[in-house]
């Protein structure tokens, strides 16, 4: 019988030391899982929240219906793109406009438009605005945008109805 009693006591002892082998061996592991470490960088851009473009609306330049194409030298029909902008008060006063499209095959400069050897000059300020470059400017002073009707040079147009088509993009710098 003394046999049976010392048995729990046994198996007492050998959970204690089982318990305290598993806590030595998990309190040498941890400082070496501590030594490791590493860096982790964060890079974060905070932007004011977008300018809003003629109200989301499509803007229209309307050369009319009596476009001589004898006349078309860069200057003739020169017409103001009309938009208006809307920037949120925390905008930041530096800026760029852009006009993105489809280059002329004879001046990638210019809008390409549906008939052959003709094009849309844009200018900004009377200066030219090549497509899908930048112009920058200072807010709230918006440049004037123009359009202008031009042609390869030497060509003779035939008439017809002609379109373009462009995407005008306001960026913060």
């Amino acid at each position: 019988m003394a046999s049976e009693k010392s048995c729990p006591y046994t198996w007492r002892v050998l959970y204690v030391a089982l318990y305290a082998a598993l806590f030595a061996l998990g309190a040498t592991a941890h400082p070496a899982l501590a030594a490791s470490s590493s860096t982790i960088n964060v890079t974060v851009t905070l932007t004011a929240a977008p300018c809003e473009i003629n109200s989301n609306m499509l803007m229209e330049v309307n050369f009319g219906n009596d476009v001589l194409t004898t006349l078309v030298d860069g200057n003739y029909k020169k017409m103001p793109v009309p938009y208006t902008v809307k920037c949120p008060p925390d905008a930041p006063s530096a800026m760029n406009i852009r006009i993105e499209g489809t280059g002329a095959a004879f001046n990638h400069d210019v809008l390409t438009t549906n008939i052959t050897d003709f094009g849309i000059a844009i200018s900004s300020n009377g200066t030219a605005l090549p497509i899908n470059s930048s112009k920058g400017f200072t807010y709230p002073d918006w440049p004037q945008i123009e359009a202008v009707p031009v042609k390869r040079p030497g060509a003779t147009l035939s008439g017809g109805v002609f379109s373009a088509g462009a995407v005008m993009k306001v960026e913060y710098r």
